[in-house]
């Protein structure tokens, strides 16, 4: 367990500023836990401060043994949960600056080494530190395997399902598609076992001893997957696809939008195994739907996308210089929207020496 006066001290090291504030905040009757919130005062927008205050105050309850897992589900209230993480959690003290810089509030809980970031947009459980450890076509590199990895863990067994059941979507080219031996499963049997198998696999390979996790995983992954591909109950094609798809979902940084993922990634799949196409579309439909309601402390949830923002939706999608990123997000409404000054033209700073000079002469 960590202390929440080390968690802070580790922020304050990096940001100096006087004007960051660190506000404390007991929670629960009897576990008497601390919280504290941080953020620059003269930065941050004020309504938002206010307003986790009183989520933070509200908070009435015996203990929060959870610590910030608990915290986030009372200050982000929904009847039965949300299935996209609405805070972002991170252990890096340089990540939880990064974005008091950009104008956003840090909650941190005592005994817990994670703190909560608020708020928070789908696109930021897309982005990793690495991307910023390297240069940036590195980094734009990064960014767009990524965010491939994402549409194949969302969009390749629906579709791969899709083309196997209707081959006549496909163009001649691609009629190959499609299992050569179905099995004796039903093919959605089959992706749903084999969704079921990976994360049952994964799930034990959290509580395997370290030294035995990974050879474990890929033990079973091989034996499943072997024995049942020989004895006819699997097609091969299933199994590499959901091999596919489990490796790209990995790729998320987020470990809370990973699981969503997979969910929304089952949903498709049974929406498509039920009515074929139009159940496809009318699924993807329903999911941005729910995005597109959905608000992290009053932000949009798929902002820049919706609302539309072109220069912003830029930087979400190409990992831009340091040099560049001289405002913060529009969408948070900042006191102070500029990071850095930009500098001049060479010709305007020369065109302005010389009617100083004329003038004075």
């Amino acid at each position: 367990m960590e202390s929440v006066v080390q968690n802070t001290l580790l922020m304050r090291r990096r940001l100096r500023d006087p004007r960051m504030r660190n506000e404390v905040i007991q929670v629960g009757t009897r576990s008497k836990t601390d919280i504290v919130i941080s953020y620059i005062d003269d930065i941050v927008n004020p309504d938002m401060v206010k307003r986790v205050k009183e989520n933070i105050q509200k908070i009435k309850i015996d203990g929060i043994p959870m610590a910030e897992k608990a915290v986030e589900e009372l200050i982000e209230p929904g009847k039965y949960g949300h299935l996209f993480p609405k805070v972002r959690f991170t252990e890096r003290p340089d990540v939880a600056v990064a974005h008091l810089l950009e104008g956003r509030i840090v909650v941190t809980v005592d005994t817990s080494p994670s703190a909560m970031i608020t708020p928070c947009t789908l696109w930021d459980h897309l982005q990793a530190a690495e991307e910023y450890r390297q240069g940036p076509p590195i980094g734009v590199y990064i960014r767009w395997v990524r965010y491939l990895g994402v549409l194949v863990a969302l969009f390749l067994l629906p579709l791969w399902f899709l083309f196997s059941v209707q081959p006549d979507l496909l163009p001649p080219s691609l009629r190959f598609i499609g299992p050569s031996e179905p099995g004796r499963i039903p093919l959605i049997v089959q992706f749903v076992m084999a969704e079921l198998a990976v994360d049952m696999i994964r799930l034990a390979s959290v509580h395997t001893p370290s030294p035995l996790a990974i050879s474990t995983g890929i033990i079973a992954a091989i034996l499943i997957g072997d024995v049942a591909i020989t004895v006819g109950l699997f097609s091969a094609e299933v199994v590499m696809y959901t091999a596919v798809a489990a490796v790209a979902s990995f790729i998320i940084p987020s470990y809370e939008l990973s699981w969503a993922v997979r969910i929304v990634r089952l949903f498709l799949l049974l929406a498509t195994a039920a009515f074929r196409l139009p159940g496809l579309i009318i699924a993807m439909l329903l999911v941005l739907a729910y995005l597109m309601r959905t608000k992290s402390l009053g932000v949009p949830y798929l902002w820049p996308l919706i609302p539309f923002n072109a220069k912003e939706m830029f930087a979400v999608i190409v990992r831009t210089p340091v040099t560049l990123r001289n405002k913060r997000p529009a969408i948070f409404h900042t006191l102070d929207p500029v990071r850095q000054a930009v500098p001049e033209p060479a010709a305007k700073r020369s065109g302005e020496k010389i009617k100083k000079r004329n003038s004075v002469k």
